[in-house]
C-alpha cells in the first residue's frame, strides 16, 4: 500500500507491476495521450491501453481520465507521473554511464597454468587473445601440470575460494561446485631426437626412455605396444619440461601429449610414426560454478575452445 496526498494506492510488495508498463505510464503522462506514447515507444494504441488496464489493475487505482481523446491524470496518476519521470531519468543517465565505463573497465582473470602449458600452448596464442579481449588481463599463477591425488584438494580449494579463476590442467577437478570443459583429445605421440635412429616395434627395447610419472600412460603404452622395456631403460620425472630436455640431452624416446607440438619443434624433436596413444588425461579448463556465466569467463573458455577448433581444422 503507497498513501499519496491524493489517497492510497493498494500494492502487494511480491507482485510489483513491470517495468515495461511503468514506462508506458510515464509515456503517457508527459506526452497526454496514448497515440502520442504509442509512436514513441513504437507499438500500438492498443498495446498501450492494455498496458494502462493492467497496471491500474495491479495497482488498484484509476491513474487515467478516458475522455475522447483526452487523457488526463487522475490525482493518483498525477503524484506518480511526476517521481517516476525522475525516476526514468535515472535510470537512463545510470544505462548510459555503465556502458561507457564498461568500454573501459578491465577484468583481470587469475589463471593457474603449467609452465609447459604456458610456454607451449598458452603462450604463443595471448596475441591472438589480446586483441579480441582488450579489457581483459590474464595474470597466470603457476600450479602443477597434471591434476593428481595429491593436488587436486588444495587447487580446488583455490577455484572455490576465488584465488583462481579459471585452472588449466591435464585432467579436471571432481568436485560438483566445478565446471569443467575438455579443450583437447588426450592424445600422446611418441618422439626421438632426429639424430636418433628411428625405432621399429622389434627394437624399441633397445632404446632409452623417458617417462612422466605423474600419470599411468606410460604403462598403458608399453602393454599397447607389447615393448617389454626394462624398466632400467626408463627413467621418470615430474614433468614434461624435465623430459623434454632429457629427451634432448641424453638421446632419449618420450610420450608427449599431441598438444606440445611446438615442444617438439624447438627441442629438435621429430614424432614417430605408428606408436600414438589415446591417453586418459585430455587438457581440461575448470572454473566455479557460480561463475561459469560471467562474461570474462565466458569469454575465455569460448575462445580457448575456438582454439582447439582452428587447430584441429588445420591438421586435416
Amino acid at each position: 500500500m503507497i498513501l499519496t496526498q491524493y489517497g492510497v494506492i493498494n500494492m502487494n510488495p511480491n507482485s510489483l507491476p513491470s517495468l515495461n508498463a511503468l514506462r508506458v505510464f510515464e509515456s503517457v503522462a508527459r506526452l497526454g495521450s496514448f497515440k502520442a506514447a504509442a509512436a514513441e515507444l513504437g507499438v500500438t494504441q492498443s498495446a498501450i491501453s492494455r498496458q494502462m488496464t493492467t497496471l491500474e489493475e495491479q495497482l488498484g487505482v484509476r491513474l487515467v481520465q478516458r475522455d475522447n481523446r483526452v487523457h488526463a491524470l487522475t490525482p493518483a496518476g498525477d503524484a506518480l507521473a511526476s517521481d517516476l519521470s525522475r525516476v526514468f531519468r535515472q535510470i537512463e543517465r545510470l544505462v548510459k554511464r555503465t556502458m561507457k565505463n564498461g568500454d573501459h573497465a578491465r577484468r583481470t582473470i587469475t589463471l593457474g597454468i603449467s609452465s609447459e602449458l604456458l610456454r607451449w600452448w598458452l603462450g604463443p596464442l595471448l596475441t591472438e587473445f589480446n586483441q579480441l579481449y582488450p579489457h581483459l588481463e590474464l595474470q597466470c599463477v603457476q600450479v602443477p601440470e597434471y591434476l593428481s591425488r595429491q593436488n587436486e584438494g588444495p587447487l580446488t580449494h583455490e577455484i572455490l575460494h576465488g584465488e583462481l579463476d579459471a585452472l588449466l590442467t591435464f585432467s579436471a577437478p571432481a568436485q560438483k561446485a566445478v565446471v569443467n570443459w575438455r579443450l583437447t583429445e588426450p592424445r600422446l605421440i611418441l618422439i626421438r631426437p632426429a639424430a636418433v635412429p628411428e625405432p621399429t616395434k622389434d627394437n624399441l627395447n633397445e632404446y632409452k626412455f623417458v617417462a612422466v610419472n605423474t600419470n599411468k600412460d606410460w604403462d598403458r603404452w608399453n602393454r599397447a605396444y607389447e615393448s617389454k622395456i626394462n624398466n632400467e631403460n626408463v627413467q621418470f620425472v615430474n614433468n614434461t619440461s624435465m623430459a623434454v630436455e632429457l629427451a634432448q640431452f641424453t638421446g632419449r624416446l618420450m610420450l608427449l601429449p599431441e598438444c606440445y607440438a611446438k615442444a617438439a619443434t624447438e627441442g629438435d624433436l621429430v614424432e614417430v610414426p605408428g606408436f600414438s596413444l589415446d591417453g586418459k588425461h585430455g587438457l581440461h579448463i575448470s572454473v566455479r560454478r557460480e561463475s561459469q556465466r560471467e562474461m570474462a569467463i565466458v569469454a575465455l573458455v569460448n575462445w580457448m575452445r575456438h582454439v582447439v577448433e582452428t587447430v584441429e581444422k588445420q591438421k586435416r
